[in-house]
């Protein structure tokens, strides 16, 4: 009997423990309905103008080019209308400009 009476207490205080543990990891987040699908980025921050965009895409033909070094040169290429005709028919003109030296 005396055993019995220290089983409950253990197992009821193993349930007791564990009981809070359970029901914080079963609740979700709450979703947020209030998103604008117009607004991108943080608070509208990160958004890639249009003009970006496009050296982007063509900058996605290049290969072997990093993310970081896509960036530079669709960025490069959107600030400096001067290099139109370089980053149209010449990528790796432009990317020298910018320092980016192992492209090949």
């Amino acid at each position: 009997m005396k055993s019995l009476f220290f089983m409950v207490l253990i197992v009821g205080a193993g349930a007791i423990l564990a009981s809070p543990a359970i029901s914080q990891t079963s609740q979700q987040p709450s979703q947020n309905t209030g998103i604008d699908p117009d607004q991108c980025g943080a608070g509208g921050m990160g958004c890639t103008p249009d003009d970006v965009q496009k050296w982007m895409d063509k900058g996605n033909e290049l290969a072997n080019l990093s993310s970081a070094d896509l960036s530079q040169y669709a960025y490069g290429c959107a600030r400096h209308p001067d290099w139109k005709h370089d980053c149209e028919t010449d990528p790796g003109k432009v990317l020298r400009r910018l320092g980016i030296t192992d492209y090949q």
